[in-house]
């Protein structure tokens, strides 16, 4: 039900009919009873929120663009770049462009970094143990190189359903 001379609306099957205009009861509740509270709109929703999908498939395939652009780390240029270079020139495009572009850009860094680490780690292990350190890391290494791929693969699918992706494990460089 809903007040004709405010408009109120009384809350679905609370039993209570919304307050007459100006009438109150002498405890300065309204006539009909009980406290009434209309209803407050909900407030818009952020736009690196997952509240649903992207409909423009300009932003869509920008997003995908950021996301496949890293794989030319499997080239041997830095992964970072290709969505540094989609975030740089097209962040102003559309929020969901800027969101997740940045969020390939600081997944990459984060992988970059991981993979540096590792690196030193596994030199230092194999210098250490003769040479032996190696037969651990050379699967970890491989391991590591399938999680990234499959991760930039997934987020791609996810980006041309116009869905938000965020990556695991991923130190937040540009926020």
């Amino acid at each position: 039900m809903s007040c004709p001379t405010c408009g109120a609306i009384a809350p679905a099957g609370s039993g209570q009919t919304p307050p007459r205009a100006g009438v109150t009861s002498g405890s300065g509740q309204a006539a009909a009873g009980a406290p009434f509270a209309s209803a407050q709109p909900a407030p818009p929703p952020r736009p690196d929120a997952a509240v649903g999908l992207v409909s423009d498939s300009k932003a869509r395939d920008l997003v995908l663009v950021a996301h496949l652009s890293a794989l030319v780390g499997l080239l041997g240029v830095p992964s970072p770049l290709g969505p540094l270079v989609v975030w740089l020139a097209k962040r102003d495009a559309h929020p969901f462009v800027d969101a997740q572009a940045k969020e390939a850009l600081n997944f990459n860094l984060s992988a970059l970094l991981y993979t540096v680490a590792i690196f030193v780690f596994a030199f230092v292990f194999t210098v250490v143990t003769f040479g032996l350190g190696i037969v651990f890391f050379i699967p970890l290494v491989l391991g590591a190189l399938i999680a990234w791929v499959v991760l930039v693969v997934v987020a791609a699918v996810k980006a041309s359903k116009g869905e938000l992706y965020r990556y695991p494990l991923t130190i937040r460089f540009v926020r």
